[in-house]
């Protein structure tokens, strides 16, 4: 099988007659399947590095370990094989699924095997298949991510957290939930969405609301500040956040541990924007111009003292 056409099949690019010819290449073999899961991750990871598969050229059938590295500098993306089998004519089919991990101060942009687009924020691990299979589109997230889902009214698209699962058919909406953290928010812009997984509760939010937990309840009420989900195009924007709050923002975004240790700079009031890719040492510096406090670091570098 062309690998162009296989790169035309994964892209929703392939016509019918190309679709066709490829299932029938794929249910001729074992061989054959494990082949299109290969290839699927190969397109999935040159799609996170915002290139396209390069042409096929006389004397050369597969992608160069330059290429290769460009990838892991970017996220580390493994490969778990398992069995996932599901029924479908009597036959079992084998599922893979992709885990990537996305750095501290970095960001990534896909887009799943169904179209839908996915950002995933810093920090943030996604795991989903090389292709979708049975009646749900399910995906498992632990950190940030805005969705762009493409409709399918037959096969919901659900979200994993480690909190709440989150159902819709066609929308857009941001997820954030990350372990270790007690912040769970879920923001819709358009469509509808379905909560449900906390302690019972179900919660359906229309466009522009937000819902979170407080006090153990699933709530929801209107998004105040759409520029929080800046983070999209690399900024990390906030409105009238004392120091802590920032601080803790900072942590999100830059995976390190800061401690305040001086209590005066709570007197103060921020608002702003940074580019997430200037770094955290930049943002302090740029604060410290308003406020008075020095900055320490322990020895790795994984923990920042405001003194």
């Amino acid at each position: 099988m062309e690998k162009e056409k296989l790169y035309k099949f994964f892209n929703r690019e392939a016509t019918p007659s190309e679709k066709e010819e490829i299932k029938e290449w794929v249910e001729a073999s074992p061989e054959n399947r494990e082949l299109l899961f290969r290839e699927r991750e190969f397109f999935s990871a040159m799609i996170l590095t915002c290139e396209t598969p390069p042409e096929k050229k006389k004397g050369q059938s597969r992608v160069g370990m330059k290429e290769l590295i460009k990838v892991a500098a970017i996220i580390a993306l493994t490969l778990t094989a398992g069995l996932a089998f599901y029924t479908a004519n009597e036959r079992h089919k084998e599922q893979t699924l992709h885990s990537i991990i996305v750095p501290p101060g970095q960001r990534v942009n896909l887009i799943l095997p169904d179209g839908t687009h996915v950002w995933l924020n810093a920090r943030t691990t996604f795991r989903y298949p090389g292709v979708f299979t049975g009646s749900k589109r399910e995906v498992v997230l632990d950190g940030e991510a805005w969705f762009e889902v493409k409709h399918d009214r037959k096969n919901p698209f659900i979200v994993h957290t480690n909190t709440c699962e989150i159902e819709v058919l066609g929308t857009t909406f941001n997820v954030e939930d990350y372990s270790g953290s007690d912040d769970f928010r879920t923001a819709l812009m358009e469509g509808s969405v379905k909560i449900s997984g906390h302690k019972e509760q179900t919660l359906i939010l229309l466009p522009d609301q937000m819902a979170s937990i407080r006090n153990g309840v699933l709530t929801a009420e209107e998004i105040s500040d759409y520029d929080y989900y800046s983070w999209r195009d690399g900024l990390l924007c906030f409105k009238d956040l004392d120091f802590m709050q920032l601080m803790r923002r900072f942590e999100k975004s830059y995976g390190v541990r800061i401690e305040v240790m001086n209590e005066k700079v709570n007197r103060y009031g921020f608002s702003g924007k940074f580019r997430i890719s200037d770094g955290i040492d930049n943002a302090l510096r740029v604060l410290q111009k308003d406020v008075p406090y020095t900055i320490g670091k322990n020895e790795d570098n994984s923990v920042i003292y405001i003194k």
